[in-house]
């Protein structure tokens, strides 16, 4: 079967839990409720029961800083910068939804979805090559990317305490980006996609720092130890959210992603890509239990 149809179905799971990123459960565990909290008075509704299903939904300011380099280029040193280059947004802001769903108490997964759709008109600063292709300074040029990048990650409790849970992660990343290029006057166009899907790990930790103040922060790493390109993708984020009642809360999340890919020699990419992408999230919280 060929691979890349096999690399494409995997990288859809990610996708389709509602573009959820944390799909967990926040809560201590029910059965151990009185050993495990911070403060063990009855009147702490928001840690007697786990709740079935958790919605947050808000928006998100996203500050991307994206550079490609064609392995086909002429200057081997020459990378292209899509913000400073081509003068793609190097902010946007984007609707922000997650649904959250409690299976069990003890073990949890976990999604994570970024993505970038962007497209730009510009006057070039500077000689573009691609291959045979020559893009002149001061010539008109459109340009689109796209990109995609997943992970969904199984959490396997390690060690519980009063104020804190912590989990081992594993599961699979995966990123997709999509690159054009065109100059209308010539009628000269450059086109390039990739897809990624490698195995990642990681730590998550949760907990209560009062019975309103509920905590999370989780660090996941991926590499490419089966392919012949390098590969790193590393996520770190932290998240804080205050329970206004039971059921009605505000979250405050920080996501920092990049990814770096080299030495890559697929059959519509060749060269590398790196990518910084810091998202901070402001989102209301509404609890069903």
């Amino acid at each position: 079967m060929n691979h890349s149809k096999i690399y494409i179905k995997v990288f859809l799971l990610v996708f389709c839990f509602q573009l959820s990123n944390n799909l967990t459960a926040y809560s201590p565990d029910r059965n151990e409720h009185h050993s495990h909290s911070i403060h063990s008075s009855k009147s702490d509704s928001t840690k007697s029961k786990l709740p079935l299903l958790t919605f947050h939904l808000g928006c998100a300011l996203a500050l991307p800083a994206t550079s490609i380099r064609f392995a086909d280029n002429p200057n081997k040193d020459h990378s292209m910068h899509l913000q400073n280059d081509f003068l793609h947004p190097g902010s946007f802001i984007v609707p922000k939804f997650n649904v959250m769903i409690a299976l069990k108490n003890s073990y949890r997964f976990t999604s994570d979805v970024y993505f970038i759709l962007s497209r730009e008109s510009s006057i070039l600063g500077k000689d573009i090559h691609h291959g045979r292709h020559l893009f002149e300074s001061g010539t008109e040029i459109h340009s689109k990317f796209n990109f995609f990048a997943g992970n969904l990650s199984y959490i396997q409790p390690l060690s519980k305490n009063k104020k804190y849970n912590l989990g081992a992660l594993f599961g699979l990343a995966g990123a997709y980006a999509f690159f054009h290029l065109n100059d209308e006057v010539k009628n000269t166009s450059v086109e390039r996609s990739l897809w990624l899907v490698n195995p990642i790990v990681g730590l998550d930790v949760y907990g209560y720092l009062t019975k309103k103040i509920f905590y999370r922060a989780a660090i996941k790493f991926s590499a490419s130890p089966f392919n012949k390109y390098t590969y790193t993708y590393f996520i770190f984020k932290p998240y804080i959210e205050y329970h206004l009642t039971k059921n009605v809360g505000l979250g405050l999340r920080m996501d920092y992603m990049n990814m770096s890919v080299k030495d890559i020699h697929q059959k519509k990419f060749k060269g590398q890509m790196n990518m910084n992408l810091p998202v901070i999230s402001v989102v209301g919280v509404i609890r069903l239990f």
